[in-house]
């Protein structure tokens, strides 16, 4: 490798953790090496792979890439600290072996912290591939909506972020291996402290949906640490939920996927009945804490609600539209039903755009 690459500090540092990653890592590689930003280091951390993930990265040549193998697995979470230690970019973008940057990735995210130094953490929309099916996912661009919507999940997808080194290393920020598969829910929860967040609405990245993935695999143990996250936030809100209410907490979190059989078979109406009322106890709490911006809490909690409803309930033919408009939660927001009916067609209109999207595609 050239000397005067090394002795060069880059402007962003990639960092790509690698385990068995031989299926997919050399499209990623080569989707960084494209950019149109030249000025990074790609930083490929081997967490022990036994697959020909080593071979693979030895065939590139260009000198931007720092390769570092372990000698055995270490798990992600400890991949990831060595590799922002290590990393000597003013920026550290974020990198999955089996997802693609689209070229102009860095040259958008570099040009946005430039002029935004007070974001210390920005995603990308990005296209979530299942096989020969694609879905734009549109994440919440402002901040306040961000730091809102970080109760109930992260708002920024963690393999397109890129963030300031210096953020992490003067407030000791790093990955806490106490959160399996939520580590990065964690971290922004805590970088969410410090600074402000954003989401480019770009579509700059290609995720990969695939069965070897920890959100394929280990989706149980992944809500139960994103729980303790969610917990520790409403307790900063002043709020000490019940077993029953943190169950709900969980459900609306994860937008009725069946993380809980108890309150999964409860009656129908009991379960909206339960959610609406927890809606209903975020709204009082924050106007007793102001811990979160509004209206943008509010317009979280309505389109929480809708989004639940719709995807858990109306979509498997359980229920009459006709029962949002009786929530209480709707009536405690002022502007309810104009916010329902936006994010209801905004949804709508994503859904068709998507159809078309795929059309295109495979036809």
């Amino acid at each position: 490798m050239d000397t005067n690459l090394m002795l060069h500090t880059p402007k962003v540092s990639v960092l790509m953790p690698v385990f068995n990653g031989e299926a997919y890592l050399r499209e990623a590689i080569t989707s960084i090496l494209r950019q149109t930003f030249s000025d990074f280091e790609l930083l490929i951390l081997n967490d022990g792979s036994t697959d020909t993930s080593a071979e693979i990265v030895s065939s590139f040549t260009d000198g931007r890439i720092r390769y570092m193998a372990s000698t055995g697995n270490c798990g992600l979470v400890q991949t990831l600290n060595r590799g922002l230690d290590l990393a000597r970019g003013t920026y550290i973008a974020r990198m999955d072996c089996d997802d693609i940057s689209l070229p102009r990735r860095l040259e958008y995210q570099v040009s946005f912290l430039d002029a935004h130094p007070e974001v210390g953490v920005c995603g990308t929309w990005y296209r979530e591939v299942r096989g020969t099916i694609s879905t734009i996912m549109r994440c919440a661009e402002d901040h306040s909506s961000i730091l809102c919507g970080t109760l109930f999940n992260p708002v920024v997808g963690h393999p397109t972020v890129m963030l300031r080194k210096a953020m992490l290393d003067s407030y000791q920020l790093r990955y806490d291996p106490a959160f399996p598969h939520a580590e990065d829910y964690k971290l922004w929860s805590e970088c969410l402290k410090y600074y402000k967040f954003a989401n480019i609405s770009t579509v700059l990245m290609s995720y990969r949906i695939h069965s070897m993935q920890v959100t394929q695999l280990k989706l149980y143990a992944q809500m139960e640490s994103s729980g303790r996250v969610r917990f520790a936030l409403l307790r900063e809100m002043g709020l000490d939920p019940s077993d029953e209410e943190f169950e709900v907490h969980q459900f609306i979190s994860a937008l009725g996927r069946p993380y809980s059989n108890t309150f999964s078979q409860l009656p129908m109406e009991e379960q909206l009945r339960k959610i609406d009322s927890w809606l209903c106890k975020l709204k009082g709490a924050n106007a007793a804490t102001a811990a979160y911006p509004e209206p943008a809490f509010s317009r979280i909690l309505v389109e929480r609600w809708i989004g639940v409803v719709f995807l858990h309930f109306i979509l498997k033919g359980k229920l009459e539209a006709a029962f949002v408009k009786q929530s209480e939660i709707m009536g405690m927001v002022p502007s309810g039903k104009e916010i329902a009916a936006r994010f209801t067609l905004k949804r709508l209109g994503y859904l068709f755009n998507d159809v078309l999207d795929n059309f295109r595609i495979h036809r």
